[in-house]
């Protein structure tokens, strides 16, 4: 009976990873944003870096650049609408579980392979993605966090210019630079476009400096090796109560 009862659980934990679902809503694009569903084969960190490295050879950007990492943030913001991606149970059903018992965005992604494993992401995750490209290329980088956004920075020719691939602002490139805005948010605000995001004051706040993270420091570190970890155990555990199953017993006298 016992025997029975793990091959059971054992075959219900190795279920959990050929189902198709996930219990958290998928967004939905509101055609406003700049979204071109071509760009959802690019499904990797590599695929993507070459093809902006393909589109920056065509005009002849420089990698190290403002332009190139223009680029990289106006594919970015093409390639990704708005949304946080989560994963299903075919992908880590443990980090999924998690969520819906514990929250705190445990199936919220942050690994760029798989955030772009998805057309939608987030704030935060279209910042990782940019960050991971830009990173190859030798950028340093840092967050900029407001009260409900977040966005980055990026060091280039020893000034630091600001980039946001998700809220898609239209900012020239001098303007960029953060001896323009002055770290202060509400000088950002005429860039974005009103009529699309009508709570700027409440993603940005009123009349508050942003909050910057450490020079090229790990983006997500906890959340990164909780995802990685379960990633894992969501295909191995199964095997533990199967292996219980059979174990040799000492037979008792």
């Amino acid at each position: 009976m016992k025997r029975t009862l793990l091959i059971v659980v054992s075959l219900g934990l190795l279920s959990f990873n050929f189902l198709s679902f996930n219990p958290e809503k998928v967004p939905v694009y509101d055609h406003r944003e700049f979204f071109e569903a071509s760009l959802n084969n690019i499904n990797s960190i590599d695929k993507l870096s070459e093809y902006i490295d393909s589109v920056a050879k065509a005009k002849k950007i420089l990698p190290s650049s403002v332009g190139y990492a223009v680029l990289t943030e106006s594919v970015i913001k093409k390639r990704f609408y708005h949304g946080f991606s989560h994963y299903g149970f075919q992908q880590n059903w443990i980090a999924a579980v998690s969520e819906k018992v514990v929250g705190y965005g445990l199936s919220s992604i942050v690994i760029p392979n798989d955030i772009i494993k998805h057309p939608y992401a987030a704030c935060s995750q279209q910042a990782l993605v940019m960050s991971a490209i830009l990173k190859r290329k030798g950028y340093s980088y840092r967050s900029v966090g407001f009260p409900h956004h977040y966005a980055m920075e990026f060091l280039i020719d020893n000034k630091w210019y600001y980039f946001d691939p998700n809220m898609e602002p239209s900012i020239p490139d001098s303007c960029r630079l953060e001896t323009k805005w002055e770290c202060l948010a509400d000088n950002l605000k005429k860039y974005y476009d009103t009529t699309r995001y009508k709570d700027l004051d409440w993603k940005f706040g009123k009349s508050m400096p942003v909050t910057r993270g450490e020079i090229n420091a790990a983006q997500a570190p906890h959340a990164t090796i909780f995802q990685t970890g379960t990633h894992y155990l969501s295909r191995i555990l199964w095997v533990f109560p199967m292996m219980a199953a059979f174990y040799p017993r000492r037979k008792t006298a």
